[in-house]
C-alpha cells in the first residue's frame, strides 16, 4: 500500500477504534490486516461468532455499516489497494449474513468453535462460547 494510501486511511479511520472495542483487539487487528492486503486465516470464524453473538452482533453490524461508508468515501482511481482492502473486508463481514440460512456453514463454524473452546478453559467459562459445547 502506497503511502498516499495508508495516510488517507489514517485520516478517515481517525479515532474509530474506540467505537469497536467491544469487538476485541484481536478480531481488529485482524480488519486491519486485511484493509492492508494481508491474509488472515481464520477471519470467517471470528466474522461467524461476532455477527452471530447477542453481546457482539449490534457492534458488528455498526462495524459492516461503517467499512460501507468508508469504501464509498475511497476514490477507486486513487487508492486502489485501500479500495480492494476495505472491499474484501466486506466480503469478510457480509458472509454471515449472506448465509445465516445455510446449514453446513453453520455447521462448519459451530465445530470450528467447539475445538477452540475445547482447548481453552477461559472460553469455556465465557458465556458468549458455551453455545458451541451444546
Amino acid at each position: 500500500m502506497a503511502i498516499s494510501e495508508y495516510n488517507h486511511y489514517k485520516t478517515i479511520t481517525k479515532f474509530m477504534e474506540a467505537d469497536f472495542l467491544v469487538l476485541g483487539n484481536i478480531f481488529m487487528s485482524y480488519v486491519e490486516e486485511i484493509i492492508f492486503g494481508l491474509e488472515v486465516e481464520d477471519i470467517s470464524y471470528f466474522c461467524f461468532h461476532l455477527a452471530n453473538d447477542n453481546y457482539t452482533k449490534n457492534c458488528y453490524s455498526k462495524l459492516s455499516y461503517r467499512i460501507e461508508k468508508l469504501l464509498k468515501q475511497t476514490d477507486q482511481k486513487l487508492y486502489p489497494n485501500l479500495f480492494d482492502g476495505f472491499s474484501n473486508l466486506l466480503i469478510y463481514l457480509k458472509e454471515p449474513i449472506v448465509r445465516e440460512n445455510d446449514e453446513q456453514y453453520r455447521k462448519e463454524n459451530y465445530e470450528f468453535w467447539r475445538k477452540k473452546v475445547c482447548l481453552d478453559p477461559e472460553l469455556i467459562r465465557s458465556g458468549s462460547f458455551r453455545k458451541y459445547l451444546l
